[in-house]
C-alpha cells in the first residue's frame, strides 16, 4: 500500500512538473476538516460536528476560473433520543461548481459556488434509510503555491452549504459550514 501512495506521489510531481510549462491545468487535492450540521434534531443524537474528509479534482477553464468536483465523507455515530439506542449515519456529499482565483504572488484567494448531492445511509433499530438530497453551497479560501516550478500546493477554505433531506414528513437541515485545508497536486 504504501509503495502504491508513493509510486502515485511520484507520477503526480512528475506530472504536475511538466505541466507547469503549459501553465497551471489543474489540481488533485486530498482534503481534510471540520463539518457542523446544522440540524438541532441532528446534533442532539449524532454531535454537531466531526470530521471530513475526501478528494477534489480541479481543471482550469480560462483565465482564473476552474471548475471543481469534490466528494468527501461525514460519519457519525451516536444514540437516539428516546431509546438511547445505538444509531450511525453516513454522508456522501458530492459538489461541483466554479470558483474564481485572483493570484497574488504565492497567495491565490479564491470564491465559489456551486451544487451539492448527498448520498446519506443512516441504520439504527428503527430502521434503515439509504436516500439523497440536493442543495448548493458557497465557498472561500486561500491557496499557498509554494513557487512556479513546484508542483504542490496548500490551501484553507471555509464551505456554507444549503441542504435538506425530507423523508415522510420528517425535513432535516444537513446544511452547515465545512472548515477544511488541503494538499494539492498541481498540473
Amino acid at each position: 500500500m504504501k509503495k502504491t501512495a508513493l509510486a502515485l506521489a511520484a507520477i503526480l510531481l512528475l506530472l504536475g512538473a511538466q505541466g507547469f510549462a503549459a501553465g497551471r491545468q489543474g489540481t488533485i487535492e486530498i482534503l481534510y476538516g471540520r463539518y457542523t450540521v446544522n440540524d438541532a434534531r441532528f446534533a442532539s443524537v449524532y454531535s454537531k460536528n466531526g470530521p471530513i474528509e475526501g478528494l477534489a479534482l480541479t481543471a482550469r477553464l480560462f483565465f482564473d476560473i476552474d471548475f471543481y468536483l469534490e466528494a468527501k465523507v461525514f460519519s457519525r455515530a451516536g444514540q437516539l433520543s428516546y431509546s438511547q439506542a445505538s444509531t450511525k449515519i453516513v454522508l456522501v456529499p458530492f459538489s461541483f461548481g466554479l470558483r474564481y482565483g485572483v493570484p497574488l504572488g504565492i497567495f491565490e484567494p479564491f470564491f465559489g459556488a456551486g451544487l451539492d448531492y448527498y448520498v446519506y445511509y443512516e441504520k439504527n433499530p428503527i430502521g434503515t434509510a439509504l436516500d439523497y438530497a440536493r442543495g448548493s453551497h458557497l465557498l472561500g479560501g486561500l491557496r499557498l503555491n509554494f513557487g512556479k516550478d513546484f508542483p504542490i500546493s496548500l490551501s484553507g477554505r471555509i464551505k456554507y452549504t444549503w441542504i435538506k433531506a425530507a423523508r415522510g414528513d420528517i425535513t432535516v437541515d444537513l446544511g452547515g459550514v465545512e472548515f477544511s485545508g488541503g494538499l494539492a497536486f498541481v498540473f
